[in-house]
C-alpha cells in the first residue's frame, strides 16, 4: 500500500511539473514567440526579400516576435544606402507586406534622420553656446509638409540646414527661472544664438521638468521674439490659454 502511495505522488508529481513547464513554454511563447515559427518566418521573410528587393543588396536581421498581434518582423537594410531600411511582417503562415514604400520611397527615413543631424548640431549650440550642457534640445520638420518631402528630398542626401521645409526647435533644458521673464530670455538668447549659426526655426518651444515642476511653452515664433515682449506675450497667453497661437502650461512648485 504504501508502495502504491509513493507511485501515486510521484506520478502526479510528474504530471504537476510537466503542466509547470508546460505554462512557462506557452507564456514564453505568447511573449518571444515559437522558435519552429521564427525559422518558417525567417525563411519566409528572406525568400520574399530576394523576389522583391534583390536590386537593393538588403542585409535581412533576424525577425523579432511582436505579441501584440502575435507576428514577427524583421529589418532589411541596404548596405550601401543609409536611408534604405524598412520592415517586414510575417504572420498566419506567410509574409504579410512591409513598409518600404512609407519608409523609404516616402523619404521617412531620409527626414527622420535629417531632423536627428540637425537636433545634434542645435543641442551642442545650446550646449557650448549658452551653457545648458545636459539638455536635450531636438528638431523637427514641419510634419504637415511630409506629404510634399520628395519635392525637395533626396535618399541618401547630406544634411543642410538651408533645406526649404520648414524646421520647429524644442528646447529641453533645466530651467532655473521659471518666471515668464526667465522663459523669455531663454528663448531670445536661443533664438539669437542660432540665428548667428545659421539656424532657421520657424517655431520655438521649451520643456523642462525639475525639482517638481514642469514647464510647456509652446507655438513661439521669430515674431513674438523679435517683438520685444515676448515675456508680457508669454504672460498672457499663461491666462488666456493660448493667445496668439502661443501656448504656456506651468504645473507644480519648485522645492
Amino acid at each position: 500500500m504504501k508502495n502504491n502511495n509513493r507511485l501515486i505522488l510521484k506520478i502526479l508529481a510528474i504530471i504537476a511539473a510537466l503542466a509547470l513547464i508546460g505554462s512557462i513554454l506557452f507564456i514564453t511563447n505568447s511573449f518571444v514567440g515559437n522558435p519552429i515559427t521564427a525559422m518558417m518566418a525567417n525563411k519566409a521573410i528572406k525568400q520574399y526579400v530576394k523576389q522583391n528587393y534583390s536590386y537593393l543588396d538588403l542585409e535581412v536581421e533576424k525577425s523579432i516576435y511582436n505579441f501584440k498581434n502575435a507576428s514577427y518582423i524583421a529589418r532589411a537594410k541596404s548596405k550601401t544606402s543609409i536611408d534604405t531600411k524598412f520592415s517586414i511582417e510575417y504572420g498566419d503562415g506567410k509574409v504579410q507586406g512591409d513598409d518600404y514604400e512609407t519608409y523609404v520611397l516616402g523619404m521617412f527615413n531620409t527626414l527622420q534622420r535629417l531632423s536627428d543631424e540637425y537636433s545634434y548640431i542645435a543641442k551642442n549650440i545650446v550646449a557650448k553656446e549658452l551653457g545648458y550642457e545636459n539638455n536635450t534640445t531636438m528638431v523637427m520638420y514641419d510634419k504637415n509638409e511630409y506629404e510634399n518631402a520628395n519635392d525637395v528630398l533626396e535618399l541618401d542626401m547630406k544634411f543642410d540646414k538651408s533645406l526649404p521645409m520648414n524646421a520647429e526647435v524644442t528646447i529641453r533644458l533645466d530651467l532655473e527661472d521659471n518666471s515668464m521673464g526667465g522663459i523669455a530670455k531663454v528663448l531670445t538668447n536661443a533664438y539669437n544664438t542660432f540665428i548667428d549659426n545659421g539656424c532657421i526655426f520657424y517655431k520655438y518651444s521649451l520643456y523642462a521638468e525639475n525639482d517638481g515642476m514642469l514647464v510647456m511653452v509652446n507655438e513661439v515664433t521669430p515674431k513674438d521674439i523679435e517683438s520685444g515682449d515676448l515675456a508680457g506675450l508669454l504672460e498672457k497667453a499663461k491666462t488666456n490659454d493660448g493667445l496668439n497661437g502661443i501656448s504656456v502650461y506651468i504645473k507644480g512648485k519648485k522645492k
